[in-house]
């Protein structure tokens, strides 16, 4: 991809691999997750999605933390750094888990990590394009490749554990961390300027060092008390929306509009991601156990099946750079919430098509692999109309104060996504292991259709939604 001739920022090709090496660390743990604790530590599925739910909660609400530090505190780029330092010593610390008592630390290592760094480095991105430029969703759309080759590279996980170990395959994520930080470090010679409103000391980064340190003894602590965990997030959760409908209520009245918008997109992608987050949940276990891995006679493994989510995004993706700059040029671009309507119809046909899978067992009682991927095409347009059109939104709807802050809410509806999607995975709880083979495609089937239901239902009161406030968008 000639990122050059398209007249991007020159930063964008070292943020773009930054990207790419830290989403591959980040999913080769997210992608042998519910397998390591289901198949090492032989936990239940009930056990294995409530802890899931939590970390995935967590991993994504903490960019709200992350956005504020480098909003008030330590700058976009420090968080960055800081950020990925933590991911590397998360993943290195994974690796040596060969008990929880190393596992819980390690997942809430990696939590802080993720919250520095994630939403930090789209908001970056943000300030090297103007308020108004037409290449802002396109550049987003190119960055959002970069994670999903990622995404792809990291495939090879499930073939490092099974030919190796666990261990190894989480060693994999640190290297890959540290590959991104390199990257960085080297890129930033083409940052153009900026604002920031960050006030750094030497003083508050050590203070907030020790904070750091102390948040990952408190969130291993939460981990081993699922039950406040369960009742802890949905309160915050709460907090949070009456925080943001008090912040909105604050705002002059064109970012008042704007954070209006912003908002009912924040909402809709929660829903987007409970669903979405079954790939590394129900999904996973259903492939691990039912669906057959031998695809046009080549061996595949479990890891391969939610890593080919990526790969569909970096075919499709250039389509949709294309889509969205011509449209922009025309002056016929979708509205966001357009988008994000037809980005969950589409969810909720990946996951009609999971549904009918179970219908469709071959000779050895295993489901053929095509199904998989087919669902998993329609989620991939899913994510495509959803998520990097999210990221562009934040950082063109909300003030310009709060971009950072804004973009770690757009984080925290993946995490209150993720948290719910332990809740929901639950549907498709196999309390016995025994079980037949019919009994257990009976389970699975009725969650994934339940799923589809969820986002077709969704999806229609967003055109409800959209006709009533058709004068807010224009506006």
């Amino acid at each position: 991809m000639d990122i050059t001739h398209t007249r991007h920022p020159k930063v964008l090709p070292f943020l773009f691999l930054t990207e790419l090496w830290e989403r591959f660390g980040f999913y080769v743990v997210q992608g042998l997750l519910i397998l390591y604790m289901t198949s090492y530590y032989g936990f239940s599925d009930n056990e294995s999605y409530t802890i899931s739910g939590i970390f995935a909660g967590l991993v994504y609400i903490s960019p709200f933390v992350g956005g504020i530090l480098a909003d008030k505190f330590i700058g976009f780029t420090t968080a960055i750094l800081c950020g990925g330092i933590f991911l590397v010593l998360g993943y290195a610390l994974l690796a040596l888990s060969s008990t929880p008592f190393f596992f819980y630390p390690a997942l809430a290592t990696i939590i802080v990590g993720n919250g520095l760094l994630k939403p930090n480095i789209s908001s970056l991105l943000g300030t090297q394009y103007a308020e108004h430029d037409p290449r802002r969703d396109a550049g987003f759309t190119i960055f959002y490749i970069g994670i999903n080759i990622g995404v792809t590279l990291s495939l090879i996980s499930g073939y490092v554990k099974d030919a190796y170990s666990w261990h190894l395959a989480f060693t994999l994520a640190s290297l890959g961390m540290i590959i991104g930080l390199a990257t960085f470090l080297y890129g930033q010679r083409y940052l153009k300027p900026f604002h920031s409103l960050a006030k750094t000391s030497t003083k508050t980064n050590f203070q907030l060092l020790a904070c750091m340190l102390l948040a990952i003894v408190g969130l291993s602590f939460l981990f081993n008390i699922t039950v406040l965990a369960n009742w802890l997030l949905p309160i915050t959760g709460l907090a949070l929306l009456f925080f943001l409908i008090n912040l909105t209520m604050q705002q002059e009245a064109i970012y008042r509009n704007r954070m209006i918008m912003l908002n009912l997109l924040i909402i809709a992608s929660i829903v987007f991601w409970t669903l979405f987050f079954q790939l590394f949940n129900s999904a996973t276990l259903y492939i691990d156990r039912l669906v057959d891995k031998n695809f046009l006679n080549i061996p595949l493994t479990t890891t391969v099946f939610y890593a080919s989510e990526g790969i569909f995004i970096i075919i499709l993706g250039h389509l949709f750079v294309w889509l969205w700059q011509t449209l922009a040029h025309q002056k016929r671009n979708p509205s966001p919430i357009t988008k994000f309507t037809l980005g969950i119809a589409f969810m909720g046909l990946g996951f009609f098509i999971l549904g009918t899978s179970t219908l469709y067992p071959n000779a050895q009682d295993l489901i053929p692999a095509g199904w998989i991927f087919t669902a998993y095409l329609f989620i991939t347009i899913g994510e495509l109309l959803v998520s990097p059109i999210g990221l562009s939104a934040v950082t063109m709807l909300a003030p310009p104060k709060l971009i950072g802050m804004m973009m770690g809410i757009w984080f925290v509806s993946l995490g209150f996504g993720g948290f719910f999607a332990g809740w929901v995975a639950k549907l498709s709880d196999v309390p016995n292991a025994a079980m037949s083979t019919t009994d257990k495609l009976n389970i699975y089937h009725h969650a994934f259709l339940e799923y589809a239901y969820l986002a077709f239902f969704v999806a229609v009161v967003l055109i409800l939604v959209n006709f009533s406030i058709k004068k807010l968008m224009r506006d």
